[in-house]
Parts: structure tokens; C-alpha cells; sequence
């Protein structure tokens, strides 16, 4: 089975009171109820019965004289020493207490009496992190998915002890601790005061702390760790598939037990609903730098927008452009020199280029004179071959190729209109036997008298 279901780290400070000659009298804040980041849940009746186990429960430790500081739970319960006890008057009570993270928790608070005439290390107890051990043959419990998180539901169980912890051990309760009323109050002084300064400052217009309601950051490493670790449940023997690492806005870092290697898992949060999704997983790596090598990456990272990804193409990129770059500054050079010399050759014939430019300005005035004249030659002369068809067609097939003249010649325009008279009157074109086609009656007409007027 695994322990973590049974232990839970939390926080140890503020300062000692003497109780008597030997004993130190403190305040410890143990646990708060609900959903933990060792994945259990505390319901308000498994909360009951922890506190009625409370009584003489003992404040453990293991010191290491090398290290100077406590270390962590010991291979078995018996190692370490008894460096205090929950006294069976304690004055136990429900304190609300604002985590580092900007949650404010209820925790469950009782005095404590520390050995601290016994053993010159029970003093540093405060201070340190500490936890609520359970007793393991007392506990039962099961599995149920709350509000979308899979939970171990706590049904039964009592105390074994306060375990004091090293300053490398993470806790579990955010805000638990042995603390003093004196140093309690201390904050809560500091609190008004804080307050009352701001306000002042702010000329009597700020407000009052908010208080986080949001899915907060030991929620989703709850919710994530049900999620990665499906195996981990009695029937798969408390299999534990996945270790998280680090948890960021986006994704969390974590280690697979089975394979050894480190992925990023991307998630999403619906805070309306308590819950987290695991969209993707890749693997990833963990790099071994040192600080100028970090400084390098750091570097190159922001060079290619934030991101390793894709680097060696533009590490290659780059190489062909560095070479691109220099093929051109060579052309370019070229280039120069030969606008050098033509700038040279310009000067010298100015005039020359002068005079040539008032020939070409004179010539394109003639041109443009020319193709005036044409166009109008040219536009009596479709002008005349409507005349000639609009006895004999209708006003609306004349008008529909008046509108287009510039898109036939006049050649094309009169075999157009041709064209448009057979369809209208095929009787036009009817041959007389013996004789050929039907003469009209004025055989120069139209467009050919129109260019009589030009014939020389």
C-alpha cells in the first residue's frame, strides 16, 4: 500500500511559550478538510473522528547532527524521537488562516507541549515543516469521483503522530503549522495595520482583500495525479504510473515511473466546475547546462520566438542566407562599378542625349497627331456603314454595334451587319435567275461614297 495515503506534510511556525520549567507550550495547525494534494479527501465526519483520536498524540522527529535540521518520516514509525505530545486539554478549534497561494483555509488547531528542556533540538520544531501521520490498520476508505476528481474518501481512522520534517520537505496542507496565539495575533495586527496604511495612502479609496474562490494550484495537482494515475486503486495494487514535477499555467511537467522519461502534459480548467482536462501529452526533456550554457539557449530561444522548436532549420536558414548575403554583396559591388561607369559616359554625352530627346519628343507628337487623324478616318468610316443598315435593320441591333465600334474595323463591321440583315430578311439576298443577285438600286452608297471624299 502505498504511505502517502496516510501521511500528510504540513507546516511548522511561530514561537515557543514556556509551559513550565521543562515543557514549551505551541500551536499547531494540522489539516484542513476535503480534497489534498496527496490525493484524499477529508469528509466532515472522518474529520470528527481525527479529533477525538487527538489526545496525547506524540510530536515525532528525526535529527540529523550532521545536517542540522530534521529529515523526513524514517524507514519505520519507530525511528527518531518523541519530542512532544497533543495534551488532552488543547484547546481545539476550527481557525481560518490564509495560505500562501491566496486561499484562505479552515484548519483544525490544538495546543502542543515540546520536550524543549529534554532535547536542545525540540526548539527548532517551530519553524519546521511537520505531519499528520495516520494509523494504517485503523484506516478504511474508498474511491469516489468528486466533482469531477477521483478521491480516496477517508471512512475511518485515529492518529499515530506529528511527524517534524526537514526544510526540504514539501508539505501537503499549505498553511499548517505549531505556532503561538502571540504570533497569531502579531499577524493579525500586521494585517490592520497593512490595511489601515493603504488606505491612508489611497486617500480612503481602497478595498478590502478579495478572496480566492478559483480552482486553486493544490487542486489541480489533486485533480491531475487522479487523472495521470488511473492504476492507483486496489484492484491494480496502488500502481503509481505518474510523478508530477512542476504544474504551470498551460501544462504540467512530469516523470513516468515506467519509462523514466519526463513529459509535458497540457491541461485546461473549468473553475465553474471544479475540474481538469488533460488535452495532450509529448514527451520532453530535462537538460543538463551550465549558466553560460542556459544564457546561450536562453538566447536562442528568444531568437526563434519563444521557442526551441524548429531551430536547426534556421540555424541552416541562416547559413544559406549568411551565404546568399554574401553572393549578392559581390553582384552588388559589381552593379556599382558598372553604374559608375555608365554615370561617366552619360556625362560626356549630355548633349548628345539632349538632342536625341528633342527628336524623340518631336516625332511623338507627329505619331500622336497621326493616330488622332486615323481614329477619326476610321470612325466615319463604321459611322457610314450603319448609315447604310439602318434603313434595313432595326433601331436596337444599330445601336447595340454603335455602342461597341471600337471593337471591329470597318470591314468587320459591315460583314457583321451583313450578317444581322440574312438573319432579319434572307430574302435580300436572293438570287435572280439568270442574272445573279438582286442589284440595288444605288450601287455606290454608304461607305463607298464616304471614300470617294478621300480618293485623290
Amino acid at each position: 500500500m502505498n504511505k502517502n495515503i496516510f501521511e500528510f506534510p504540513v507546516v511548522i511556525y511561530g514561537n515557543l511559550e514556556k509551559f513550565n520549567d521543562v515543557l514549551s507550550k505551541a500551536r499547531c495547525r494540522i489539516f484542513y478538510k476535503y480534497g489534498n494534494r496527496n490525493g484524499t479527501y477529508i469528509t466532515d465526519e472522518f474529520a470528527e473522528k481525527l479529533i477525538s483520536s487527538l489526545h496525547y498524540v506524540p510530536v515525532k522527529g528525526i535529527y540529523d547532527e550532521d545536517e542540522k535540521d530534521f529529515t523526513d518520516h524514517g524507514k519505520s514509525r519507530g525511528e527518531g524521537r518523541i519530542y512532544g505530545i497533543v495534551p488532552e486539554t488543547n484547546n481545539f478549534a476550527w481557525e481560518k488562516h490564509l495560505d500562501e497561494d491566496g486561499v484562505e483555509r479552515e484548519y483544525a488547531c490544538a495546543d502542543v507541549l515540546i520536550f524543549t528542556s529534554l532535547y536542545s533540538e525540540a526548539s527548532e520544531i517551530v519553524g519546521k515543516a511537520q505531519s499528520m501521520e495516520l494509523f494504517e490498520p485503523t484506516l478504511k476508505y474508498h474511491f469516489e469521483v468528486i466533482k469531477g476528481v477521483k478521491w480516496a474518501v477517508f471512512e475511518d481512522g485515529c492518529f499515530l503522530g506529528l511527524q517534524a520534517l526537514g526544510d526540504n520537505v514539501e508539505p501537503c496542507f499549505e498553511g499548517s503549522a505549531f505556532y503561538t496565539l502571540q504570533s497569531s495575533i502579531e499577524q493579525i495586527v500586521n494585517k490592520i495595520k497593512e490595511y489601515t496604511l493603504n488606505y491612508q495612502l489611497k486617500g480612503g479609496k481602497t478595498e478590502m482583500p478579495k478572496i480566492n474562490f478559483k480552482l486553486s494550484d493544490d487542486d489541480k495537482f489533486s485533480a491531475l495525479w487522479s487523472l495521470l494515475n488511473t492504476e492507483y486503486n486496489e484492484e491494480s495494487g496502488w500502481m503509481v504510473t505518474y510523478g508530477i514535477v512542476s504544474i504551470y499555467d498551460a501544462y504540467a511537467v512530469v516523470r513516468s515511473y515506467e519509462t523514466g522519461d519526463y513529459e509535458r502534459v497540457y491541461y485546461t480548467k473549468d473553475d465553474e466546475k471544479d475540474s481538469v482536462t488533460i488535452n495532450n501529452k509529448e514527451k520532453c526533456f530535462i537538460v543538463d547546462v551550465s549558466e553560460k550554457e542556459k544564457a546561450t539557449l536562453d538566447t536562442l530561444r528568444g531568437l526563434n520566438g519563444g521557442s526551441y522548436e524548429l531551430v536547426s532549420d534556421s540555424l541552416t536558414n541562416a547559413q544559406e542566407n549568411s551565404e546568399k548575403v554574401l553572393e549578392f554583396s559581390t553582384k552588388i559591388e559589381e552593379l556599382n562599378t558598372s553604374i559608375s561607369t555608365l554615370t561617366t559616359e552619360r556625362d560626356n554625352s549630355i548633349t548628345e542625349h539632349s538632342l536625341a530627346k528633342e527628336q524623340i519628343s518631336t516625332l511623338t507628337e507627329e505619331l500622336g497627331s497621326l493616330k488622332v487623324y486615323k481614329l477619326g478616318i476610321e470612325a466615319e468610316q463604321k459611322e457610314a456603314v450603319l448609315v447604310e443598315y439602318e434603313a434595313q435593320l432595326s433601331d436596337e441591333v444599330i445601336e447595340t454595334y454603335r455602342k461597341k465600334l471600337t471593337d471591329y474595323t470597318a470591314l468587320e463591321l459591315d460583314k457583321e451587319l451583313a450578317y444581322e440583315l440574312k438573319k432579319t430578311n434572307p430574302s435580300v439576298f436572293t438570287k435572280t435567275p439568270g442574272t445573279g443577285y438582286v442589284p440595288k438600286d444605288d450601287p455606290r452608297g454608304g461607305i463607298e461614297e464616304i471614300l470617294l471624299k478621300y480618293k485623290k
